[in-house]
């Protein structure tokens, strides 16, 4: 889109993203002169980059991936969000600098070979997760990713200047004293994010787990159409949507909790069960959307958004962030609470949630549904950061002051439930099952007979024991996910190495 200023001056911006305050930002720029052809927030975004530069970042609430050509500075500025929610990926190839939102985007590309990058390979292999938030290398050799928080900029030398633009630390607000103030204080900003994130011209519903953190976006969205509707700009009238993968037989069920807070929110829930591991082909397609190694196997989470697509929906309110914010995982309980918050801090911004951000807006993309994070605003990360310890661990509960705030809005079934599964899939029930056949098929496969970033051999038979014996009990769920990981990588080489052509002509 190509934006102007008063003053004449042009900028040509690419964008993939949500800024949910475009409206305010665009009443402060229509008050200084700038007009608007559209009612979009891409219009704002440039504008808004015509009239305060790169510092137009610190006034978005919002995720993105953006390039803008300035023609007058003759430069391109590349930003990410401030914590990585949406991907950007850049190539230099000869002498032409390209970027994308995908690894596969980069695949056609003239004269461009697809190669391994053993080293990220063999590092993901080892510590999957903290490699997101860290690492600027893909599986993809020469394709790199712009860190969260980053922004970089080619001038007319045709050097690549990176910068961070973002640390929370350097924007934490003082918070009052007391309990009660606090929790009115982070009740009203998460509120305040929930309803930014309503505003939308096309169907929005919630994805359901029946945990706390997915409760609460359900339960917000609730409590705004009954007391304060008239705040609700621009915001479709039928959000009371909800969707939910149940695994009935599992340990990881957790439909009884999904259906009572969807009772509790008047959010009628639609149920996408899964009663036998996935295809070959669900498998396959869940690597190839994912682009990346990753202990979880995306299916339910890729047919999770296909079904809502399916039914009309574009945009999905989900309750990603809180844990690693405010320490919802049972391993926090027994953090010491001098170090909970550099924990947490680290597992927020580095090591933990940049992956789960990144395997979610991978999977939801894949079917044109955009997953919108109200934990994720940044004024409620910035508050939840300048907590004390015990606001987030206390009275013997995970996340406490999240459920303070809920007093009213949850029933206490759910606002005060201690178990957590999350949104996994049941590994060892599937690996019982050989992966729909995938394992099998794999595990001859050249590549992995002749892989040498793992033991191959060892762990092949390994899996197809545990396919052929069932023996696989709770301690064997860590097995099951080194297990994913290695068979994740030989599918990814077969998928982008050798079979990429293919893959992208039955996608388009």
């Amino acid at each position: 889109m190509v934006c102007r200023s008063p003053d004449g001056r042009e900028c040509v911006l690419t964008y993939n993203g949500e800024v949910y305050n475009f409206l305010e930002i665009r009443r402060e720029l229509a008050a200084e002169g700038y007009q608007f052809r559209s009612e979009t927030d891409t219009e704002v975004v440039g504008a808004a980059y015509l009239r305060w530069g790169p510092d137009c970042l610190l006034r978005f609430n919002g995720m993105w991936a953006l390039a803008i050509w300035d023609p007058l500075e003759q430069k391109l500025f590349l930003a990410r969000d401030r914590f990585g929610i949406k991907p950007l990926h850049y190539l230099w190839h000869g002498e032409t600098f390209y970027f994308a939102s995908e690894l596969k985007a980069f695949c056609p590309l003239p004269g461009f070979r697809r190669r391994l990058n053993r080293e990220y390979a063999a590092e993901a292999l080892r510590k999957s997760q903290p490699l997101e938030g860290t690492s600027e290398e893909t599986l993809m050799e020469g394709v790199k990713k712009l860190l969260p928080g980053h922004r970089m900029e080619i001038g007319r030398d045709g050097k690549l200047r990176k910068e961070k633009w973002w640390e929370t630390r350097d924007h934490l607000p003082r918070v009052a004293s007391s309990l009660a103030e606090q929790v009115a204080e982070w009740r009203y900003l998460f509120l305040d994010a929930v309803r930014l994130r309503l505003r939308s011209d096309v169907p929005i519903a919630t994805s359901l787990s029946g945990g706390l953190d997915s409760s609460a976006v359900a339960g917000a969205l609730h409590l705004l159409e009954k007391e304060s509707p008239e705040r609700l700009l621009r915001t479709p009238r039928d959000w009371r949507k909800s969707f939910c993968s149940a695994f009935p037989g599992t340990a990881l069920d957790e439909t009884a909790y999904a259906e009572e807070a969807a009772r509790a929110t008047n959010s009628p829930c639609r149920l996408r069960v899964f009663t036998e591991a996935p295809s070959a082909g669900q498998i396959e397609e869940a690597v190839w959307v994912m682009e990346d190694v990753s202990p979880a196997l995306a299916v339910p989470v890729v047919e999770n958004y296909r079904a809502m697509r399916s039914q009309g929906v574009w945009v999905s309110l989900d309750g990603h962030g809180a844990d690693e914010m405010l320490g919802g995982y049972g391993w926090y309980l027994a953090e010491p609470m001098e170090s909970l918050n550099d924990r947490l801090y680290r597992e927020f911004h580095q090591t933990l949630l940049p992956s789960i951000l990144r395997n979610f807006d991978r999977c939801s993309m894949a079917s044109g549904v955009e997953v919108r994070m109200p934990f994720m605003d940044w004024r409620l990360v910035c508050m939840s950061f300048a907590l004390p310890a015990d606001r987030k661990i206390g009275h013997g509960y995970t996340k406490w002051i999240l459920r303070e705030a809920m007093q009213g809005i949850l029933p206490d079934t759910i606002r005060l439930r201690r178990s957590k599964i999350g949104f996994n899939s049941p590994m060892i029930d599937w690996f019982h099952q050989g992966l729909g056949g995938l394992a099998q098929k794999v595990i001859a496969s050249p590549r992995w007979r002749g892989c040498r970033l793992f033991p191959s051999r060892k762990i092949g038979e390994e899996i197809l024991r545990a396919g052929r014996e069932k023996h696989l009990g709770p301690k064997d769920w860590e097995k099951t996910l080194q297990w994913w990981t290695c068979l994740n990588l030989v599918l990814w080489e077969s998928l982008f190495l050798d079979g990429v052509e293919n893959r992208m002509a039955r996608a388009n």
